[in-house]
């Protein structure tokens, strides 16, 4: 490389004197391209993607629910929001159990005094000194890791008469052990895909040279997908109904969860819950995972 430099300087030097050169330069050796050639190039291999789809049951519910209190006092609100939503979370708690994971946050906002302009519109005087009162909103979001909890959880949380209450969303959350099942089929499926390839050329298979998660082609890019996903995500997924218990003259219900609000006691017992539990259909999610196999083909 340092004489091809040294040639090309020279040829510079002297085109920039205005002197003539006789003759060419002798040229200079390129170096050839270089290939690797791929690991199944010298023998005869097959390809095979693999496919798998399975259903699975949602795993995991979550709704919401916020209180709302008002007083001309903020810390008055406050207490009455979060009792009410202390409340809520006992009740859930008493029928979910260990199921439920429960996050909750309070927010407390000023409101002022109105009154009409010389057109009559309703303006608000947003001044310090002009505060008519504080609204104190608890929000609570429950998440169910058991779904079939997930419509007595929101009815303990309804008896409680929040003013705002969400759907209860259903989704699966994929584990370990649904993956590798998923994964397995996948894997089942490119071995007969492959096989059955070259048994209509005439081969068998020989040995496996590289098995690969993923959509993409062995032979092409390498795939750094996920295993597994969810396919066809619906938020109108709901839960299964809770099949009520008959019994022939049943003994009156301890309560679910009782306290005091506002200076009064509140009682949430089973007839609320059953009265406020609404059912509905639980539909299965389907996950995927693709597999790529290449074997040696042999006589």
């Amino acid at each position: 490389m340092a004489h091809r430099f040294r040639l090309a300087l020279a040829g510079g030097l002297a085109l920039a004197g205005g002197l003539a050169l006789s003759g060419s330069l002798p040229a200079i050796a390129q170096e050839p391209s270089v290939f690797v050639r791929p690991y199944w190039w010298d023998k005869p291999v097959v390809e095979g993607l693999g496919r798998a789809m399975m259903d699975v049951a949602p795993n995991r519910a979550r709704f919401e629910v916020s209180f709302v209190e008002t007083d001309n006092q903020s810390a008055a609100a406050t207490k009455k929001a979060v009792a009410r939503a202390r409340l809520a979370y006992e009740a859930i708690r008493k029928v979910a159990g260990d199921k439920a994971r429960v996050t909750t946050s309070v927010n407390v906002n000023a409101y002022f005094e109105q009154y009409r302009d010389k057109d009559g519109n309703i303006l608000t005087n947003d001044r310090a000194d002009r505060v008519k009162g504080y609204e104190a909103r608890t929000a609570m979001t429950v998440t169910l890791t058991d779904t079939a909890l997930a419509g007595r959880a929101r009815a303990a949380a309804l008896a409680l008469a929040p003013q705002n209450s969400g759907e209860i969303y259903v989704y699966l959350e994929e584990t370990a052990e649904m993956q590798r099942d998923i994964l397995n089929e996948a894997a089942k499926d490119a071995r007969e895909r492959a096989r059955g390839v070259a048994s209509a050329a005439g081969a068998k298979l020989g040995d496996l040279l590289v098995i690969q998660e993923g959509s993409d082609s062995c032979m092409g890019n390498w795939s750094t997908g996920q295993a597994a996903r969810v396919m066809n995500p619906d938020s109108n997924y709901r839960y299964a109904p809770v099949a009520a218990m008959a019994s022939p003259a049943p003994p009156p219900p301890a309560p679910v969860a009782s306290g005091m609000i506002d200076g009064r006691q509140v009682t949430i017992t089973e007839a609320d819950l059953a009265q406020l539990n609404l059912p509905n259909d639980e539909l299965p999610r389907t996950i995927s995972a693709n597999v790529c196999v290449i074997y040696t083909l042999t006589k």
